[in-house]
């Protein structure tokens, strides 16, 4: 009876487990989110969306509503007061998006509201953070 009761015991463990491992809750990147970057250019540039002409090596900084429309894995999103668009992934907590002119934002989520990374592009380098 003893070892029925052990058995029984250890598969309960053993489904909770399971369980409990495979309803966590995913990062949902859907939604609204207020993007702040930081960025040094990396030859001339001229920003015209955010008003920044830039020449090499020069730091600019601003701030922009980001819309992600999808799933938990994969969908597009955009910049609607600069018409930027593109696509976006995300593994876990690693999120990855590319704008369709090449700018690629890579970084993490480290809540449900607040993410960040770094921005690389062929003219400019930098950080950003976003939150919900």
């Amino acid at each position: 009876m003893k070892k029925k009761l052990m058995i029984l015991l250890i598969a309960t463990l053993f489904v909770a487990m399971i369980f409990t491992t495979g309803c966590a809750k995913k990062f949902d990147i859907t939604g609204t989110w207020t993007l702040t970057y930081n960025w040094i250019a990396a030859s001339n540039v001229s920003n015209t969306s955010s008003t920044v002409s830039a020449i090499q090596g020069s730091a600019a900084a601003g701030s922009d509503i980001i819309i992600f429309s999808g799933d938990k894995k994969s969908g597009t999103f955009s910049i609607p007061a600069d018409n930027y668009t593109g696509t976006y992934t995300v593994d876990g907590k690693s999120v990855r998006w590319v704008f369709t002119g090449g700018t690629t934002y890579t970084g993490t989520s480290t809540d449900d509201n607040t993410m960040s990374g770094t921005m690389t592009s062929s003219y400019l380098n930098g950080n950003w953070s976003a939150i919900r």
